[in-house]
């Protein structure tokens, strides 16, 4: 239920919000011990009566663009670009995660979220002992985006 709400307001996000055409979506649950990340990757850790991390993690591409689209077409300085790119992903995840709080049990009350933190110098995410990681890749005309939750109790 979790992963579904972050599926569809990440759909909803690129198309309705960035005017970026949506494709295929593929949901798995994650074998190993551990979540493969793309190029980009920012994540938000759910408290309270949730206990998960949810994930996002983006092809170069794709978030190349949601910075452009950000910025209004605004020059970014070539200094300035890796700050931007962390900043527009973080905000994505946490407009998403937002907009799906109120579909959580109990819409969404009782539940804290962390700010959103991102890691560019990873390739994996390692699970907790008891966890499950569900995962999601969304296909866009821009490359695709993973939105995963990984905690004990998702659905």
């Amino acid at each position: 239920m979790i992963l579904d709400s972050l599926i569809l307001q990440t759909k909803l996000f690129l198309q309705e919000d960035m005017d970026i055409e949506v494709g295929d979506t593929s949901i798995q649950e994650v074998d190993s011990d551990h979540l493969s990340l793309k190029q980009h990757t920012s994540m938000i850790g759910v408290g309270g009566k949730l206990n998960l991390m949810a994930v996002i993690s983006f092809d170069d591409k794709l978030l190349n663009e949601l910075v452009t689209l950000f910025m209004d077409g605004e020059e970014v300085e070539e200094d300035e670009a890796d700050e931007v790119r962390e900043s527009v992903s973080g905000e994505v995840i946490n407009t998403i995660l937002g907009l799906a709080l109120p579909t959580f049990p109990n819409r969404g009350k009782g539940v804290t979220i962390t700010p959103p933190i991102t890691i560019n110098d990873s390739t994996t995410l390692k699970k907790h002992k008891n966890s499950k990681i569900l995962s999601a890749n969304i296909v866009t005309n821009y490359g695709d985006l993973s939105i995963s939750a990984i905690g004990e109790e998702i659905k």
